[in-house]
């Protein structure tokens, strides 16, 4: 057993050492390859962040819209309280935010602190008439239709009436087409991740099996002598690796500069910070660009030896 191991590590040195050469000897088709899958590791890091970005630009979209139960002025804050309790244990639910009549007449004087006329009138009233409410926010758009209908068999049986109205109906236009943008948004996305993907596959494959190519008299020489199949694609695969490895350090630098000039844009398009973003994320950008791009280099050199020098 040591002999063997002691072997198939020497044979193991060997082919790497054959690969390292092939990266050297083949100066110009290695920046070549490392071009092509940079751009394909990059294309990935793209739609990672689309990805993230759009999941941000719907969670925005989500916190903008909510369900709101106005209360009449003379409810019991018990009562509301226990509604408010009912509601957080609903599995539709994410939150339920209680807005007292004091904060809710406060809201209404900074709004309108520069309309005298209004602060004037709401002043000689005496007293304060806005009641308390509940803003309510659902796990999805598509539960609100849910929360409402609870809240209407709640409206029917509480005695004494509490409730003075619930928005859901003056809502429900955007509410629905929120639905409807997040289905799309995550459709499309989807749907340009696996075209890139493809094509990023494709793109490499094929300037990894020009760079077979040129070594096919050296491979033909390799087979007379006896070399084994592995032993022929094992240089070939490790030059892959090399350039993927080589290629996901560099896409990883550029999008530094890339995130950071982009960052403006993104925060007015989708509310979001790119860069921010990049660097919270930065471990899950380097272990599945280097995987990816380590992975591509040498599944396609795999390929490209097996299929098109018949090996």
């Amino acid at each position: 057993d040591t002999y063997y191991n002691d072997m198939m590590w020497v044979a193991f040195k060997r082919v790497a050492r054959a690969g390292v050469i092939n990266v050297v000897r083949n100066s110009f088709v290695a920046l070549a390859s490392i071009f092509v899958i940079t751009m394909t590791v990059m294309i990935l890091g793209s739609l990672m962040f689309l990805s993230g970005l759009v999941d941000q630009f719907v969670g925005y979209l989500k916190d903008k819209v909510d369900v709101n139960v106005y209360f009449v002025t003379t409810a019991d804050e018990g009562a509301i309280l226990d509604l408010k309790r009912s509601l957080e244990q609903l599995p539709e639910v994410s939150y339920v935010a209680y807005i007292t009549r004091d904060e809710a007449l406060a809201t209404f004087r900074d709004r309108h602190e520069d309309d005298h006329l209004t602060v004037q009138a709401l002043d000689e009233l005496g007293d304060n008439p806005f009641g308390a409410s509940l803003s309510i926010k659902a796990r999805e758009p598509s539960q609100y239709e849910g929360i409402a209908q609870y809240l209407r068999d709640v409206e029917s049986n509480e005695s004494p009436q509490i409730i003075e109205t619930v928005n859901y109906a003056q809502n429900k236009v955007v509410i629905d087409q929120l639905s409807r943008v997040t289905t799309y948004v995550n459709r499309f996305g989807l749907i340009v991740t696996i075209v890139f993907a493809i094509a990023s596959i494709l793109i490499t494959f094929n300037t990894i099996r020009l760079a077979i190519y040129t070594s096919r008299e050296e491979i033909s020489v390799m087979r007379l002598v006896g070399a084994t199949n592995m032993y022929i694609r094992g240089p070939f695969v490790i030059e892959g690796t090399i350039y993927g490895l080589v290629a996901s350090c560099i896409g990883l630098l550029l999008f530094f500069p890339i995130t950071f000039l982009l960052r403006p844009a993104t925060e007015a398009m989708f509310n979001a910070d790119i860069f921010a973003y990049y660097l919270a994320n930065f471990f899950w950008f380097i272990l599945v660009l280097m995987v990816a791009g380590a992975a591509l280099g040498a599944a396609s050199s795999f390929l490209a030896v097996r299929k098109y020098l018949s090996v």
